[in-house]
């Protein structure tokens, strides 16, 4: 029996018998939709916040205490460590900035007046990616000579002024006891944070919040610049290992380091594993799905016991019933997989639009798409293919 043929006898079969077939791909049709469309909306979602962490600088490390009730005060951060790091690895550093915050009171008509201090150098604009809008970053003179300039963003800038170009105003800042002055020197373009709403930030010398706060030199953190071409994790250890022989505190584990690239590990791992544990479970529809294929496949056989037996009676061989009944599986299960591919491509846009991430099918998906509908329709499809092929003509030619 030529191939064309048997393809042929598996359409008509199946066109023959339509909403039966239409249902025996139900469960095909459901598993391969819910599969295509959780693998591409993971890695819609993946490639969404890798490209947001990325924008917070990949070749950065930040150092912070490990522990801060370990930490005695000759370990503490200062700021004559962001020159010392400079100058000794200064072919691969570009920039040290300092990791320094504080909550401040808006003496202002705002809805929220708690704002969050930032101490900041001359690089730090760059390493934060801030984008400014009107004015300057905090310059070196600024620093130097700890001035009360301040940049805010452009949010804030609207709720105080009514207008986005706030540079050249100033606002009242409660700090404790003590209620300064700050002139807006640049106003910067808020970005929508990664965990949701947040306190307005506002950048301010380093050295003028180390006046107003008598924090005697202290950092929170640093933050240390690379250059592009140097591979970040063959150095955030050094730089570790750097500070402890300083500060004499080797081995005591006082410091750590995380960088963008550590959390765009963390993420993809963390979706990766999710994004299969769900399709796993949306997998066992298609086993539920197979199971129809081979429900539906064995009634074939018993209802065309007759034409078997006339097939074989005519010359048929084993191989030729077998691959009849078997391309008829395959054929079933694909078409599930065609259609259940089509619904998960509606269902990711649509997700796409609710979740606002620019969501496309996956090649991944559309590939095990494909293997996944063959290999139901291969392995459920044998074992009736292999029974009817095993007819005894001359008892198929009896059966009524």
């Amino acid at each position: 029996m030529i191939l064309v043929e048997i393809f042929l006898i598996a359409i008509s079969s199946i066109w023959s018998n339509k909403i039966r077939s239409f249902l025996t791909m139900l469960g095909i049709i459901i598993g391969i939709s819910s599969v295509v469309t959780i693998i591409s909306l993971g890695n819609a979602t993946e490639a969404e916040i890798t490209g947001i962490l990325s924008t917070l600088g990949v070749n950065k490390v930040t150092l912070y205490y490990d522990g801060t009730e370990k930490i005695r005060p000759d370990d503490r951060l200062h700021y004559n460590d962001m020159v010392l790091i400079m100058d000794n690895f200064e072919d691969e550093v570009i920039s040290v900035t300092p990791l320094i915050t504080m909550m401040v009171k808006l003496i202002e008509n705002v809805e929220e007046p708690g704002v969050v201090f930032s101490g900041v150098n001359e690089y730090s604009g760059e390493s934060d990616n801030l984008e400014l809008i009107y004015g300057r970053f905090i310059n070196e003179f600024d620093v130097d000579g700890y001035k009360k300039n301040v940049i805010i963003d452009n949010e804030l800038s609207s709720e105080l002024f009514g207008d986005i170009d706030s540079t050249g105003r100033s606002i009242l800042v409660s700090s404790g006891k003590i209620t300064s002055a700050y002139n807006i020197v640049g106003v910067y373009e808020k970005k929508e944070s990664l965990f949701g709403e947040t306190s307005a930030t506002t950048y301010v010398p380093y050295t003028t919040m180390d006046m107003v706060f008598n924090l005697q030199g202290e950092l929170g953190g640093l933050v240390v610049n690379f250059y592009e071409k140097i591979d970040v994790t063959a150095y955030d250890s050094k730089i570790v290992n750097f500070i402890e022989r300083y500060k004499g505190n080797e081995g005591e584990n006082k410091y750590a380091t995380f960088s963008a690239e550590d959390q765009i590990e963390m993420v993809s791992t963390a979706l990766a594993t999710l994004t299969i544990f769900v399709s796993a479970i949306a997998a066992i529809s298609l086993l539920v799905g197979g199971i129809g294929v081979m429900n539906i496949m064995l009634v074939s056989v018993t209802e065309r016991t007759k034409e078997i037996g006339i097939r074989k009676a005519m010359g048929a061989q084993h191989k030729d019933i077998m691959l009849q009944f078997l391309i008829e599986a395959l054929m079933i299960s694909l078409l599930g997989g065609i259609v259940g591919t089509t619904l998960g491509i509606i269902f990711i846009n649509i997700a796409g639009n609710l979740m606002e991430i620019p969501a496309t099918l996956s090649i991944d998906a559309l590939i095990l798409a494909i293997i996944f509908s063959s290999s139901v329709g291969i392995f459920f499809g044998m074992y009736p293919a292999n029974k009817a092929a095993s007819l005894d003509p001359i008892e198929a030619l009896r059966y009524e």
